[in-house]
């Protein structure tokens, strides 16, 4: 696929240093963020400060402003029983979070979710995914969703997972993306998105559509020299107006530490360095046009912990940017294609 040259890039890998500070600081109807750098000794004061808000961002042409931490459900979802998935969502809650993702998939987590839902249903941006690939599968999996979340609605409804899907046919008048577009009419879900890790090839002919108001990518410095969502489709999903939420970007769980399945298990990029991930969540927030990061959680401790990130996120110096992304070609070559093929069978 031809690769979209983006003016917010000033080459392939790095963004200018005006448009960090720009995405850094107030966006549309946005929060300004106050720098501060979140050492060793500072983070255990920044964790305890619960009383700052969070900041938020317009989450694209939807216009709803999302915190810019969006609380990952996976983790706890597969590791963690239905009451203690309930805690964390509460805790997130609590904690000022406003934008809650999850899925079938993640095994107790809509039903873990669900418990905080009839009580606290108005206080959150909701989200869940359809992964199916005829409209019978769509069909079931979003009644079972809504029975499981106690709702009758989502704020958010994403064709999950694109680059694993049968996606011949998926826009036909019968097509399942045709059919979950006609569930924002009948009012099952407010807005829709699709979602995916690999194959970035196959997004543009959905955002084209102009039905797509969401974009769920993997991004982070590593497989940015892998996948590219950077450059092959978030300039799309900027110019289409689709507000934009990144995940992976710890880079997914470390199969050596063990899957969502186990409640130890961490992110890729964190592995063997904890200290990346602040960089990492600066890195996706710095990139124009996404609102919000998608951070999986296992535990209520874990979300405080993490809490601390998103307070006052500061902007990558160029410097910074350069080092992260040298350090993410050297990993991408170790990590290689582990969300699976970047391409097409056949597509140079």
């Amino acid at each position: 696929m031809k690769r979209r040259k983006d003016p917010a890039m000033t080459n392939r890998g790095s963004l200018s240093r005006r448009d960090f500070v720009k995405q850094a600081g107030v966006l549309a109807g946005g929060a300004v963020f106050v720098p501060a750098v979140l050492t060793k000794n500072q983070f255990s004061v920044a964790a305890a400060v619960n009383s700052e808000p969070l900041p938020r961002r317009v989450l694209g042409r939807t216009g709803e402003q999302i915190t810019i931490f969006t609380l990952g459900t996976a983790p706890c979802g597969n590791s963690r029983s239905v009451e203690e998935i309930a805690a964390v969502v509460n805790a997130a809650i609590d904690a000022g979070i406003n934008s809650i993702d999850t899925a079938p998939a993640y095994v107790r987590a809509e039903e873990g979710v669900g418990l905080v839902m009839k009580n606290r249903r108005k206080e959150v941006f909701l989200a869940t995914k359809v992964p199916a690939d005829t409209v019978q599968q769509g069909e079931r999996s979003l009644s079972r969703s809504l029975r499981l979340l106690q709702t009758d609605y989502v704020d958010l409804l994403y064709y999950h997972s694109v680059g694993n899907r049968k996606v011949e046919g998926a826009l036909d008048p019968e097509g399942v993306f045709t059919w979950l577009v006609k569930q924002k009419k009948a009012g099952k879900c407010r807005f829709v998105g699709i979602s995916g890790h690999n194959l970035p090839g196959r997004f543009a002919q959905f955002l084209n559509t102009g039905e797509v108001d969401v974009l769920l990518a993997a991004v982070n410095y590593v497989d940015r020299h892998t996948y590219n969502f950077e450059e092959d489709v978030l300039p799309i999903a900027r110019e289409k107006q689709v507000g934009i939420i990144a995940m992976k970007v710890l880079g997914g769980a470390d199969p050596a530490k063990g899957s969502y399945g186990n409640p130890n298990s961490v992110g890729r990029l964190v592995s063997d360095k904890p200290e990346r991930i602040e960089a990492a969540i600066r890195y996706a927030l710095s990139l124009p046009g996404v609102a919000s990061v998608n951070l999986g959680i296992n535990s209520v401790e874990q979300l405080h912990q993490d809490l601390a990130y998103f307070r006052n996120p500061q902007p990558l110096s160029e410097q910074e940017l350069a080092q992260l992304l040298e350090e993410g070609r050297a990993l991408a070559a170790k990590w290689g294609e582990h969300f699976g093929p970047a391409k097409e069978r056949g597509q140079s």
